[in-house]
């Protein structure tokens, strides 16, 4: 049996996930899909890592800039957090249909502010690599 040769693009995952996935949000509460289809991009995508890059760095910088000013300890407030969290859902949306309202960043910031669901679906389908390699496309 011979074995299968990959190249160095097949294994990009990095290119792959600039590949949108569509997905069809789902009822919390019945699991059935609700008629919004978002389409998002992989978290390894450059986009992605460079939006993630960029926020934990400032993140640091605050960090490094408290403990010289003699502030160490000084507590990152969660709503914080939750804005970051809430950017870094959006920054991987680049498309919708079912939402009456344009797509656009800051309708896709608008959209993972106000359904938290809609976020942990969002990272979710963008967190499974399965649906951003080569070969491995779910229907």
């Amino acid at each position: 049996m011979a074995t299968k040769m990959f190249s160095l693009a097949d294994l990009d995952v990095t290119k792959q996930s600039e590949a949108g996935f569509e997905f069809e949000v789902q009822d919390d509460s019945t699991g059935k899909g609700v008629g919004v289809y978002l389409t998002v991009i992989g978290a390894h995508a450059p986009a992605v890592q460079k939006f993630t890059s960029k926020k934990l760095n400032e993140r640091r910088v605050f960090d490094e800039m408290n403990e010289r000013r003699g502030k160490k300890g000084q507590v990152r407030k969660i709503e914080d957090d939750v804005e970051f969290g809430i950017e870094l859902a959006a920054i991987r949306i680049v498309g919708w249909r079912g939402i009456s309202d344009d797509f656009s960043a800051a309708n896709a910031v608008q959209l993972c502010t106000v359904n938290p669901t809609i976020r942990e679906q969002i990272l979710k389908v963008s967190e499974d690599l399965a649906n951003f390699t080569k070969g491995s496309h779910k229907t």
